[in-house]
């Protein structure tokens, strides 16, 4: 029987080590490559087309949710498994309809990660039971806008490039930084955050931070 090839892209190696032995362990899968920059996993993904992809969201120079999208475009057969550290449910919901077949919690990886790779093998959803599989079910059968007016109606008035955007000004990013990440220019950047601020009622980007950690839009670990 071939071994089902493993791709992990993760910017702390010692988390890369660490899940490279977890995967290891069972002799049916072998890790073929990883990268802790962002930038790295399309190439790698056209190269090899791995059978699995383990991914952290929080990628530099592109992240997870960014790359699963371009992922797709090109590339529906390689089984994407986010492992990463946050429980916003939005990330969830945005993950696994971006493309996504999984969504682990690193703090329960050791134990769940196996059981991870082989449900989303035989082509099922995978959720860690950290987090709850109703409110999962729940966000994905809504539309975008819904799950944002929910929370701040004022959010539902928010593009989804707005929204990432704003995501990653909280995040720290430069504008230069998000116009590489989104193959768009600086000018354009800023145009997405002046509107932002526009639309949420702020004057600075200050507030407008304040304004999306608040009204959770974003999620800061």
């Amino acid at each position: 029987m071939r071994k089902q090839t493993v791709f992990i892209a993760d910017d702390h190696k010692l988390v890369r080590d660490g899940v490279k032995r977890i995967v290891e362990e069972d002799k049916t899968y072998t890790v073929i490559a990883e990268t802790g920059d962002g930038l790295g996993i399309i190439p790698i993904i056209r190269k090899f087309a791995p059978d699995i992809l383990l991914l952290d969201i929080s990628m530099p120079d592109m992240r997870g949710i960014e790359a699963i999208k371009k992922i797709r475009k090109f590339n529906r057969k390689t089984k994407i498994l986010i492992v990463t550290m946050h429980k916003n449910e939005d990330y969830v919901c945005e993950c696994l309809m971006s493309g996504a077949n999984g969504y682990v919690l690193k703090e329960d990886a050791d134990v769940e990660l196996m059981n991870a790779l082989h449900t989303i093998q035989n082509d099922k959803l995978y959720v860690s039971p950290l987090l709850s599989s109703d409110i999962i079910r729940n966000l994905i059968a809504r539309k975008p806008d819904s799950r944002v007016s929910a929370r701040n109606p004022s959010m539902r008035k928010l593009t989804p490039r707005e929204q990432e955007v704003l995501t990653l000004i909280v995040e720290g990013y430069s504008n230069k930084k998000i116009g590489d990440i989104f193959s768009i220019s600086v000018r354009t950047v800023e145009h997405h955050r002046l509107s932002a601020m526009r639309k949420l009622g702020t004057s600075n980007t200050v507030d407008l931070i304040k304004r999306a950690i608040k009204s959770g839009l974003v999620d800061i670990i």
